[in-house]
């Protein structure tokens, strides 16, 4: 046999060998003129004839329904019925959230229904800045750039106490501004040596975000005008500022249906205040402005009447429900002085869901801390857990329910079972497992295509089911 007929295989098998070799033992380096990535072609060839094995999608299972608690929501039922048997009288009910509440979601409908069959006019408390006012259709809202805002959302910087509404605003004589800039890099100088011989290639530009102060003239203003459309009313009648850390110089500009300002004088005391800036009469406009040189805290205006059904919509983007502890508990008792709540309705767990999710101990913890702090400051209040809602992720390809849900749903009701909270489960209402498909491809759709967050119809749906759990079902 001819052994040279083998030697060209030979050397070329070798050289690729020792190639293969070397590219293995290089390192990454990103350079302009010749970069070099390092080739793991063993793993590369490996993987092909071996694939590894794929994680198989977890899913959700069909499980027994957790059960609605409605006991601890008797006496709440009881004085729904008094005020419908004696025509007067008031009932408050403080409706706190995430995104899926945001712009009055479920709230307004749920606030239509009531005043409709109880009676009642107004949209409750009001923040003072929203970033979904114009989103928002049950009261008009406008309001200038220099508010500071703080809220349950700035988590690790509860150094500013929070309102009922889960918010303080601050009047300033600026506004913050972000902004991207190009930050141009230092360029090492090479010593003289180096300089004749190594040509130094310039370092690309880079870019970051800056927050700058912008300076203010004027004063810190919000504007609210009334509506017609459901859920809201197109007249003020009764308008009460909420407010605190005032001076005996603070004071306040009020305007009503674009007539001339009136000064109002704020209360220098301890603890939460209340300015009535009820005009006489109803009104549909109100402007009020503020000194941006007196740091007074204000925490919203109520729109309300001494009689009939108001519910508050109390939305914080992104918030888990986890810290109720930013809000003192002698603020929420200041302000339940004034308010007299009669129900409190917590819908969170959107913020916490992981599809991975195996437990939920830490949160349960949690909740159950922030449960028992509202508890506290409002003793004689039931509280309604409203359970999280069916969302859907995409796995294998098709949208399902988010293996976590059952898992949270459960959780959710373990926390209302040990802190004598009632519990809505609305997992169950929409239909449990895959629901949230339904919704999105109803005709007309229900939710919104990123299978979490309900549409304007669907939130009306879910608020009529809530307005059932509330009464009974035997109000109309």
């Amino acid at each position: 046999m001819n052994r040279s007929f083998w030697r060209p295989f030979l050397i070329l098998g070798t050289a690729v060998l020792l190639i293969s070799i070397v590219f293995r033992l290089l390192p990454d380096w990103d350079n302009q003129v010749f970069p070099i990535k390092r080739m793991d072609w063993l793993e590369e060839l490996l993987r092909v004839f071996f694939p590894p094995e794929m994680e198989e999608p977890q899913t959700a299972e069909e499980e027994a329904p957790v059960e609605n608690e409605t006991v601890p929501l008797r006496t709440f039922t009881a004085k729904l019925a008094q005020l419908k048997a004696e025509g007067q009288g008031n009932i408050r009910i403080a409706h706190y959230g995430d995104s899926i509440i945001e712009g009055d979601l479920i709230t307004g409908k749920l606030r239509e229904l009531l005043q409709s069959e109880y009676g009642g006019s107004g949209v409750g408390l009001v923040p003072i800045t929203s970033i979904v006012s114009d989103f928002r259709m049950t009261i008009g809202h406008r309001f200038s750039r220099n508010w500071e805002s703080r809220s349950f959302a700035n988590r690790g910087s509860y150094d500013v106490p929070l309102g009922m509404i889960g918010y303080t605003f601050i009047p300033r004589n600026y506004y913050l501004a972000e902004t991207v800039i190009k930050v141009e890099p230092k360029i090492a100088v090479p010593d003289s040596l180096q300089a004749d011989s190594v040509r130094v290639a310039a370092p690309a530009t880079k870019a970051k975000k800056e927050t700058r102060r912008i300076a203010v003239a004027g004063p810190a203003w919000v504007e609210y005008y009334g509506t017609d459309n459901p859920g809201g009313a197109p007249q003020f009648r009764r308008i009460r500022l909420f407010y605190s850390q005032a001076s005996a110089k603070s004071r306040i500009r009020a305007a009503f249906d674009g007539k001339p300002s009136q000064t109002f004088q704020l209360q220098a005391e301890e603890g939460i205040q209340v300015l009535d800036l009820s005009a006489g009469g109803p009104v549909n406009k109100v402007r009020l402005e503020f000194d941006p040189r007196d740091p007074i805290h204000v925490y919203g205006v109520s729109f309300d009447d001494t009689d009939g059904v108001y519910v508050d919509n109390h939305a914080v983007r992104g918030y888990t429900g986890m810290y109720f502890n930013a809000l003192p508990q002698e603020h929420m008792a200041g302000f339940q002085e004034h308010l007299d709540y009669d129900l409190i309705m917590l819908q969170y767990g959107l913020n916490v869901s992981q599809p991975k999710a195996r437990d939920y101990d830490d949160y349960k913890t949690m909740m159950i801390r922030s449960v028992q702090h509202i508890q506290a400051a409002l003793p004689d209040v039931p509280i309604l857990i409203i359970g999280v809602h069916d969302r859907g992720i995409r796995q294998a390809g098709v949208f399902q329910t988010s293996p976590d849900i059952p898992l949270l749903v459960n959780t959710q009701a373990e926390i209302a079972a040990a802190t004598g909270c009632a519990f809505w489960n609305v997992y169950e209402a929409m239909g449990g497992l895959n629901s949230m498909l339904e919704y999105v491809n109803a005709k007309p759709p229900l939710a919104n295509t990123d299978y979490t967050h309900f549409n304007l119809a669907g939130a009306n749906k879910i608020a009529a089911m809530l307005y059932e759990t509330l009464t009974g079902g035997g109000a109309k």
